[in-house]
């Protein structure tokens, strides 16, 4: 493969599954709540739930190929857990292991599943609660979704959201977090929506860069810290209610630099540089309830634009590009306050996975890392295909993999960047290579 941009990018691939002529094109999908045990509480700094968390399995099957996009209600997954979840998906929907692309929809109120070694033996027996619970939501949709799967056609919509706001703000100390109107952002919606042969919607896929974190480390009145499903959580059941019977999916986007528009406790710099946040406690989930029923409308108004295809071919690839790493970055707790100087040096490049999906003329891209919105945006322009979904927190999760803008700026996401300034125009281009490659291959 001929690169344009980065002679130097190493790329490894590995054509799974994929189809010339699909005589048939099937779909199946389904949602299960995540049952957390009361006795669980408390966990990972949560008190309690506000609104329980979901598991969402969409089946795609073309007759030659079968796939799986699974959403999770947390912030992000662990390797183990993601081996764990497949295996389920393998067991019941049949789905070869290395077509299930797990996601998750990066609620920031969501306490996390962390492997045994990485916990106090105290908090052992409530994680493996939560995590059995986690997989017990995984089994049942991917039952319900498997005993479903039927005749479908696939259609694309797009459109736009104002919900986010670029994180990434000046101040006179540097760089830190809340909301900048002048910063870049990227408002375009995609979605992708699945119907059933009498042309109801079965499942509602959209993506959209922003966090879904409008309860970010909030507290109630009483100082609790609930666990909610956040924004993903409030849009996506809005669309599932007003298509009854649907399932809706919300797959992050390039985030890295993206938040909501308002956020229940908010990011602040004191006159000496300091930085802090102020709450709004209950008034928060009042933020969250506008913000999500806001973003769930903009869907619903991209998916009245969706134009379906007959019969699409579905195709999986899953590759890797070399990027070079970089030292110097936060070890342990995120950065506290703003900078103007940091030593950010690079280091030895690794290999990073990308999965690509072909859904007709749709292309889904997948990453672990974090990207920025102009970066995400820069594939999507650049992509072969009539329509692509640039999809992070993919299969695992890497951190921020900023813009180089970031680290001129020494932004949150740089100094808490594994990855040296150029990676992730790096990764764009070689992304861009593969999607045109995916494209010309029968």
């Amino acid at each position: 493969m001929r690169l344009n941009y980065f002679s130097s990018v190493i790329i490894s691939a590995l054509c799974l599954t994929g189809s010339v002529h699909a005589a048939g094109f099937k779909a199946g999908a389904a949602r299960a709540d995540i049952e957390i045990p009361v006795s669980a509480f408390p966990i990972d700094g949560f008190t309690g739930q506000h609104d329980p968390l979901a598991v969402r399995v969409l089946l795609l099957d073309d007759d030659h190929a079968r796939a799986a996009i699974v959403v999770v209600d947390q912030t992000s997954i662990f390797d183990g857990n993601i081996t764990a979840m497949k295996a389920i998906i393998t067991n019941i929907a049949h789905v070869d292991a290395a077509n299930i692309m797990i996601c998750a929809s990066h609620g920031f109120s969501a306490p996390h599943v962390f492997p045994p070694d990485h916990m106090p033996p105290e908090m052992r027996d409530k994680t493996g609660a939560l995590k059995q619970a986690i997989e017990a939501a995984v089994r049942a949709a991917a039952t319900d979704a498997t005993q479903h799967l039927q005749p479908a056609t696939v259609g694309f919509g797009e459109g736009t959201s104002r919900v986010g706001v670029n994180r990434d703000v000046p101040t006179p100390f540097g760089w830190w977090l809340g909301g900048n109107d002048a910063g870049y952002s990227d408002p375009t919606l995609g979605l992708l929506r699945i119907d059933s042969a009498n042309g109801l919607p079965l499942a509602v896929v959209m993506n959209y860069g922003v966090q879904s974190s409008v309860m970010d480390f909030s507290v109630d009145s009483h100082g609790n810290r609930l666990v909610s499903a956040d924004l993903a959580g409030v849009a996506t059941h809005l669309v599932e209610d007003h298509y009854s019977g649907a399932t809706s999916f919300f797959l992050t986007g390039a985030a890295a630099d993206q938040a909501p528009y308002l956020q229940a406790n908010r990011h602040v710099v004191r006159a000496d540089g300091t930085a802090t946040r102020q709450d709004v406690h209950d008034a928060g989930f009042d933020l969250l309830a506008l913000q999500g029923e806001r973003l769930g409308q903009d869907a619903l108004r991209a998916s009245d634009a969706v134009a379906a295809q007959d019969k699409p071919i579905l195709a999986v690839e899953r590759k890797t590009v070399q990027l070079i790493t970089q030292t110097g970055v936060t070890v342990g707790p995120p950065p506290k306050g703003p900078l103007k100087t940091a030593d950010l040096k690079a280091s030895d490049p690794v290999d990073v996975p990308v999965i690509l999906m072909r859904v007709g003329d749709v292309a889904i891209v997948g990453v672990r890392e974090e990207l920025s919105a102009s970066t995400g945006a820069w594939i999507r322009q650049h992509s072969p295909f009539a329509h692509t979904l640039v999809v992070t927190m993919a299969d695992g999760a890497a951190k921020y993999m900023p813009a180089a803008d970031a680290y001129d700026r020494l932004t949150y996401e740089a100094r808490s960047s594994h990855y040296a300034k150029g990676a992730a125009e790096t990764l764009a281009s070689a992304v861009v290579e593969m999607l045109t490659s995916l494209k010309a291959t029968p």
